[in-house]
């Protein structure tokens, strides 16, 4: 199964942080665009707006001097001239600021020509007011010269201040169209990444619902499949890692329940065998008896009435160990506790399957210590262990084989038991399942497998007393079968 190396978190992140990127790389353009034409703006304000103003007061400023001088000359009333002198410095005053926040050479050359004619029409107003309070040389034709040159003069200031609006408002122009193209650039820029964010949008929003929601499908469409029974083939589709763990768990799931479902039919199969077995041996008997067989023959009908008993209690045995694993997995199970010796109980088991291993030309051998400590343990199910452990040892072992059966305490001061053969084996894929229920030893013996009860009823057993069971195996060099039991 190939999975994508980005997890569905990561990509949804990076996703989020790229559109995100670009929503900054937006608001950090249109922030330096947009204070560019506050500046413009502030420009204007600054610099166009009170060049406009200053010079209107300036324009207003001379007007009310020229009135005051026409009176002046008029009613030769020095109250009028003292009103032309009073305000002398606003003129000066106003064309230094003028000067100040002129931007350009030519603007702060008209600046300084205006200052000058009006320095000179001071000068000249200073003259002839003088020679009117005085009455020197006072004539007609010297106040036409006078009036000429200061019309002269003032021409000059206001064509001066006049060409200097006109380039300031040529100016203020130029600022307005380029805060508006900015203006407008920001409004395109802003409407284009807008556009581009919803696509981005769409589109991750598109390859990550595809993403999940596929490989989801085809994990739906596969568990209808495993629902009507039918266990399709491991599933190899792309995916994010999340969803990749789950096909990964779902295919075990398959093959687990594959391999379930075919134990349980191999089950079935089985048992259904191993109770036909002794049901036909109890029939043939018992027929051969309401036949009339054997009437003259009494010590055949008691052999007759030995193997229905011994069939009986074969079909007993097996039903038992079936009903005894449910007990157990609903924890129903009735156990009775008491300290009892493990020797003993060993020794039993080794004497009642000696002539099975003797026919077989197969050598048990002991190691045991006597002086082991009592444990609390159920009898009955401790022998029932001993006797599952030692039964498949005897299967899987071959003719002439040797059986180990050995018991002490280990360094955590338990009891160690511990049976190993010189059997077949068991492969290590199948190591860590034997104690599961229907799992049966796959040996080299086919014939001779169990129901797959035996080892997983051992394994409840040793679990209700505190201990452990496992299994430790070579294929070719036998196996080895350990449980503990608690001091």
């Amino acid at each position: 199964m190939k999975n994508m190396k980005l997890t569905i978190f990561t990509r949804l992140i990076i996703s989020y942080l790229a559109i995100i990127l670009l929503i900054i790389c937006l608001g950090v353009y249109a922030f330096l665009r947009l204070n560019q034409v506050n500046q413009i703006i502030n420009y204007i304000i600054l610099v166009d707006d009170a060049t406009t103003s200053i010079t209107s007061e300036l324009k207003d400023y001379i007007l009310t001097q020229l009135e005051f001088e026409e009176k002046f000359f008029v009613l030769k009333d020095q109250d009028f001239y003292m009103h032309f002198w009073k305000s002398e410095n606003y003129f000066p005053n106003a064309i230094e600021k003028l000067k100040v926040i002129a931007d350009t050479s030519y603007k702060r050359q008209l600046v300084n020509d205006a200052k000058n004619a009006y320095s000179l029409y001071l000068s000249l107003f200073r003259k002839e007011a003088k020679t009117s309070l005085l009455n020197i040389d006072s004539n007609e034709e010297s106040y036409k010269i006078y009036k000429k040159k200061k019309e002269n003069l003032i021409a000059a200031i206001d064509q001066n201040l006049k060409q200097l609006v006109k380039i300031v408002e040529r100016d203020r122009w130029k600022k307005t169209r380029e805060a508006s193209k900015i203006s407008i650039e920001v409004i395109k820029v802003t409407t284009a990444t807008v556009v581009l964010a919803v696509v981005m949008i769409i589109f991750i929003s598109v390859i990550n619902t595809r993403s999940i929601n596929r490989p989801i499908l085809l994990l739906k469409e596969k568990t209808k499949e495993v629902a009507k029974g039918r266990y399709p083939t491991p599933l190899a589709i792309i995916s994010p890692p999340e969803i990749g763990e789950l096909t990964t768990a779902f295919n075990d799931m398959c093959e687990r329940l594959k391999e379930l479902d075919d134990l349980k039919i191999d089950f079935i199969s089985h048992i259904s065998h191993k109770l036909r077995t002794p049901l036909t041996a109890i029939q043939e008997a018992s027929g051969m008896l309401l036949d009339g067989f054997f009437t003259d023959m009494p010590e055949k009908q008691h052999e007759l009435f030995l193997i229905i008993k011994e069939e009986c209690r074969r079909l007993i045995d097996e039903v038992n160990r079936i009903l005894d694993l449910s007990r157990m997995e609903a924890k129903m199970m009735d156990y009775h506790f008491e300290v009892t010796e493990i020797i003993p109980i060993i020794r039993k088991n080794v004497l009642k399957l000696s002539p099975l291993a003797q026919k077989r030309g197969i050598e048990f051998k002991m190691s045991l210590i006597n002086e082991l400590p009592p444990a609390n343990i159920d009898q009955e199910r401790i022998i029932q262990v001993v006797e599952e452990l030692l039964g498949n040892a005897l299967k899987f072992t071959p003719e002439r084989g040797t059986i180990t059966i050995s018991a002490s305490t280990n360094e955590k001061g338990t009891i160690e038991i511990s049976v190993m053969d010189t059997g077949y084996g068991i492969p290590e894929k199948e190591l860590e399942r034997v104690f599961e229920k229907f799992k049966r030893i796959e040996g080299g013996r086919a014939a001779e497998r169990g129901t797959g009860l035996g080892l997983s009823i051992a394994k409840h057993i040793i679990t209700v007393h505190g201990g452990q069971i496992w299994a430790e195996s070579k294929p070719g060099k036998g196996s080895t079968f350990s449980f503990t039991l608690p001091v």
